[in-house]
């Protein structure tokens, strides 16, 4: 349900804002059977808990709410919420450093991360660190000296010094050729490892020396775990892969065939060393079977004792195994579960369920969910949120195997070749385009054949997906989502390095080689459907082009995927070029597409 791709619908994370920087501490309310809390203003609100971390042996539970820009604090004892603070904008993660003094909580939305002390289940004296545009994760070195933010749409890391007794500051950046989303500190504080938020790659970061050590390619995409293994000899990776060689019909669908969940494990030599083979003696462990997907594999956890958990979002189920392929367990959780902590004496772990707000505690020996957690009393969802709640369900597909976040991971997308039934064809596996900023782009499907946001979204589901006839209230809210979605952000100004000269000079070669005769501002898209040169047959040559906004963000480039890069469009295929560009005119023209 892309823009010009078949293969699901779109999201945009949860927007909703609070005051910044308010303190309000908010007392729970014991009620017979529940454990919520007291109603204030804002229990209007959905949570949307996405982070989680766990304090003093276990004792308290702090969870970072997406929507609301708060923390919400559980006794794990009284298993009751007893005071919920205010914090920020949109929280992407949450942190506490390991002698347990501060906790760090990121605001995606403001830039910033906020460091506060801690006493028992209080947060005092916050300081605000502003590391840069969209920070989504936190990692803290063993000594607690330091932390690590990865930020997405920079594409960038930044390591933030905890020294005691001074206010935490910025030390350095580390740029990345990718965005990045879940990171790996590991016990030695030196090395990070960082996952493409989209695709497969996989980089390894010397901290010290402030610099990429290795950046490597994995069959996988939508990355949203990692973790060490009980013995820390191996890495374990929770992801997805899309098979471009299969086709979205239902026998595909329901063997396996198109997309697959799993958890891989690396050992952690091979990750480390920049020349080894990544998947020499790796195992997968499917998490997925005939006729039972694991849809949307996140967060992922090894509890003392040695058992992995993996949270299914797409299911709304958690997978316990050990170490024997195949010896896995699923339990029902909550709707879409995204993190995942285990207790310290390994008997429990909580499971974060987004889509609920809410918290299951489950029993690691008896393989059941022994108590649950409303982090708040249930809100009423408007269109656009039952739409959000569609586009992650991966129960919207045949058996489970996968939703619409599975390739638009998060609205945008993976970056990889699917073979839909898009613009009516198998045997032609076009790439995944961005959902972001799809309600200005129509018509839709890579041919342009569907004039309407809705009737791509009905057949994509239908054609792609294989699961469950939509409604006409599923259809709309849907689309409300998709109409939610903004372009993303140009990564030439996300980095500052945007020389306003050359990009006006870069819109006057754009306009002189004719280009805004397809791409049209000021969607940078047009309605009809071009013969772009692509040597393939009649039938498939001519394409509806995609729109330009975010394009730096959007590689790999043409509906194959042929170009890596957009200098590689221009320097290797000469896209639509009246005559070849000399290097100031081509650095001009990719400065002026990088402020898109």
């Amino acid at each position: 349900m892309a823009r010009r791709t078949a293969v699901c619908v779109a999201f945009v994370a949860g927007v909703g804002v609070l005051l910044a920087g308010m303190l309000l501490s908010r007392p729970s309310a014991e009620r017979a059977g529940a454990s919520e809390p007291a109603g204030t203003p804002e229990d209007d609100t959905h949570r949307r808990p996405v982070a989680v971390a766990l304090a003093d042996e276990g004792k308290w539970l702090f969870v970072a709410n997406q929507r609301s820009g708060s923390v919400s604090v559980v006794n794990t004892v009284s298993l009751k919420v007893v005071r919920e603070v205010n914090v920020g904008k949109k929280l992407s993660d949450v942190a506490i450093t390991s002698d347990g003094n501060r906790l760090i909580a990121v605001d995606e939305e403001a830039g910033e991360i906020i460091v506060f002390r801690r006493r028992d289940s209080q947060l005092e004296e916050p300081l605000r660190v502003e590391v840069g545009p969209s920070p989504v994760s936190v990692q803290v070195s063993a000594d607690s000296t330091r932390c690590v933010i990865a930020s997405l749409w920079p594409r960038r890391l930044t390591v933030v010094e905890l020294a005691r007794g001074a206010n935490p500051r910025a030390l350095r950046t580390i740029d990345l050729a990718f965005a990045p989303r879940t990171q790996l500190l590991l016990p030695e504080s030196r090395k990070l490892i960082v996952a493409d938020s989209f695709g497969g790659r996989l980089a390894v970061v010397d901290l010290d020396e402030g610099k990429v050590e290795s950046d490597r390619l994995l069959p996988a995409h939508n990355i949203r775990g990692l973790a060490l293994s009980a013995d820390g000899t191996r890495l374990l990776i929770s992801h997805q892969g899309l098979n471009s060689r299969g086709i979205s019909s239902r026998d595909d669908i329901h063997w396996g065939n198109l997309i697959t969940n799993g958890l891989r494990e690396l050992r952690l030599a091979t990750v480390l060393d920049p020349k080894a083979d990544l998947l020499r003696n790796s195992r997968l462990h499917r998490l997925g079977d005939v006729g039972r997907g694991a849809g949307d594999p996140t967060g992922v956890t090894v509890a003392p004792g040695g058992k992995m958990v993996v949270a299914l979002a797409g299911v709304a189920e958690v997978a316990i195994g050990g170490a024997e392929v195949g010896a896995w367990q699923r339990i029902a959780v909550g709707r879409r579960p995204t993190a995942v902590a285990p207790n310290p004496d390994g008997r429990r772990a909580y499971i974060l369920n987004t889509h609920d707000d809410s918290v299951s505690v489950v029993d690691l020996k008896a393989h059941k969910v022994s108590a649950e957690i409303a982090l708040a009393p249930k809100v009423k969802a408007n269109v656009a949120d039952r739409g959000e709640l569609l586009f992650y369900d991966a129960r919207l597909s045949h058996d489970g195997w996968f939703s619409c976040h599975s390739c638009h991971t998060d609205g945008h997308s993976n970056g990889l070749l699917a073979d839909t039934l898009g613009d009516g064809s198998h045997g032609t596996p076009k790439r995944v385009l961005t959902l972001l900023g799809v309600k200005d782009t129509g018509p839709w499907a890579w041919n342009g054949s569907m004039r309407e946001l809705d009737a791509q979204i009905r057949k994509s589901v239908a054609t792609t997906m294989h699961g469950p006839k939509l409604t006409a209230g599923q259809e709309d809210e849907l689309t409300a989502y998709l109409k939610t979605l903004v372009p993303a952000p140009p990564l030439g100004r996300l980095r500052q390095k945007a020389d306003e000269a050359g990009v006006r000079r870069g819109r006057e070669v754009f306009e002189r080689q004719g280009c805004g005769n397809c791409h049209v501002p000021p969607s940078y898209t047009s309605p009809k459907a071009y013969d772009v040169g692509s040597g393939e047959d009649a039938s498939y040559k001519s394409f509806n082009p995609p729109s330009l906004r975010g394009v730096s963000q959007a590689g790999p480039y043409f509906h194959d995927g042929r170009s890596a890069t957009l200098e590689e469009v221009f320097t290797q295929h000469r896209h639509q070029l009246k005559e070849k560009l000399a290097r100031e005119n081509l650095n001009d023209l990719l400065a002026f597409l990088e402020s898109l």
